[in-house]
């Protein structure tokens, strides 16, 4: 048996053989698309494909779902973005259902209303 040793710290050695902080590529991809989002809390700001797959607004098993089928290369940056889109649409209207209490400043739902989200560029 052959033992090899380094000549450089563990602390060093552990940060240069595997890097746990680097992100996958999808992943990147996915924080640096932007949607602008219409819902109150958003306030019609650009927020990233990845921050809303995270939010409230998408149930884990359809984030993990869409997660696995965009790594698998199954679904297109387009389509998630589509799909993304419209849960937060309706999830945010199903809050804002006519005859509800709303907060100032939150979207209102029905003919006429803005969209609660819409897809902006690449």
């Amino acid at each position: 048996i052959t033992v090899k040793s380094s000549n450089q710290d563990p602390v060093t050695a552990a940060r240069e053989g595997d890097n746990p902080l680097k992100e996958e590529p999808w992943e990147t991809t996915l924080k640096t698309t932007k949607i602008r989002v219409q819902a109150a809390e958003f306030g019609g700001h650009e927020v990233s494909l990845w921050d809303l797959l995270q939010s409230r607004f998408i149930p884990e098993e359809s984030r993990e779902e869409l997660l696995e089928l965009y790594r698998a290369g199954e679904l297109s940056l387009e389509q998630v973005r589509t799909v993304v889109s419209t849960i937060v649409s309706r999830a945010a209207a199903a809050r804002a259902e006519p005859g509800e209490r709303r907060e100032p400043g939150e979207a209102e739902s029905g003919p006429g209303a803005e969209p609660v989200a819409t897809v902006s560029g690449p």
